[in-house]
């Protein structure tokens, strides 16, 4: 949809004029136009407050009415006023699961949300600056720059629980930092919990290796399915042999995809799902959206969401488990 159709769909819906699928439309999407003036502020102040007024009584009508909105992709439009930022973005919240990310240039910090935890409770994808993904659980908290260009090492700072799968690069290791502990990788898949409200912190290994070190002193070196837990309070550790696979359950739950390229979350989507995704054309490739999918959804609903709002379409054969991806345009 182009930003006059949707200033368009905009109206009717204030006008009361829209469909049962506009006026779902309108609650749950927000259109992403890079490089131009933002959609509300095409929009009065009144036509603004009336928006966020009907957003509000219709998330009302359907919390008494007891309806159960289903999560979709949205994609984020950028404000340029603070005030009526908060305030949409506050109903999406309630309406969608949206979570609003701030960052600085230099520096990010991405927080899974912790704002009504009944109501969003949503682990979150997102891909390191190296290739490496991360799958950070809700409330949780990850630092780390915006490039490792130039660096001697990839330093990242969780406070909370992630999984990190690892671009190997024996040139620049791997560090992450949690509280006293650090976790060192070359290359590998691990899971980290180091909850503050908790009194260990644990170290995962499902691929390849790692080492933990507490300050100066190598706690161990362990291989897969093997666990390091770290007391706190005692300031020791053990080693122990897992099934790494129920220490990952957490990663199952609602999902959001945020700020991926099409090519980021084809390639997620592709992992957890064991299929191979083709896609033919660059600039699609290029294209970045948010989406939250709930627990449940298969890999098929996962797909078709991604390409409906992207405007692509896909071909998928199931018995060679390969999807290709094609743009519309």
């Amino acid at each position: 949809m182009d930003r006059p159709s949707f200033i368009t769909l905009l109206n009717k819906y204030l006008a009361g004029n829209a469909t049962n699928e506009e006026q779902l439309f309108v609650e749950n999407y927000y259109k992403l136009f890079q490089n131009e003036p933002d959609v509300l502020d095409a929009l009065s102040f009144q036509q603004r407050s009336n928006l966020r007024n009907s957003i509000q009584h219709s998330i009302e009508d359907n919390i008494i009415k007891g309806k159960n909105t289903q999560i979709r992709p949205i994609k984020f439009i950028r404000f340029r006023s603070a005030h009526i930022a908060a305030a949409i973005v506050f109903m999406m919240l309630l309406a969608a699961g949206l979570y609003f990310l701030r960052s600085t240039p230099s520096k990010k910090s991405i927080i899974a949300s912790k704002i009504f935890p009944k109501l969003i409770k949503q682990n979150r994808v997102l891909f390191l600056p190296d290739g490496s993904t991360v799958v950070l659980s809700a409330g949780s908290k990850l630092n780390y720059p915006s490039s490792f260009e130039g660096m001697k090492k990839r330093e990242v700072f969780l406070d909370g629980q992630a999984f990190f799968d690892i671009k190997h690069k024996a040139s620049q290791p791997f560090i992450v930092h949690t509280g006293k502990i650090k976790t060192v990788v070359l290359g590998t898949a691990f899971n980290i919990k180091a909850l503050d409200r908790e009194a260990d912190i644990t170290v995962t290994v499902k691929r390849g290796r790692v080492k933990v070190i507490e300050r100066d002193k190598i706690l161990g070196i362990i291989m897969p399915n093997q666990q390091i837990t770290y007391h706190k309070d005692k300031i020791n550790s053990n080693t122990t042999t897992v099934n790494s696979e129920s220490y990952l359950n957490w990663k199952e739950e609602n999902l959001l995809l945020d700020n991926l390229t099409v090519s980021e979350a084809a390639r997620f989507l592709g992992d957890r799902f064991n299929v191979r995704i083709k896609i033919n054309d660059e600039a699609i490739s290029s294209q970045r959206f948010t989406a939250s999918f709930p627990k449940n959804e298969t890999f098929e609903q996962a797909l078709k969401s991604i390409c409906v709002f992207n405007d692509l379409s896909y071909e998928y054969n199931k018995e060679k488990s390969t999807v290709t991806i094609t743009s519309n345009k």
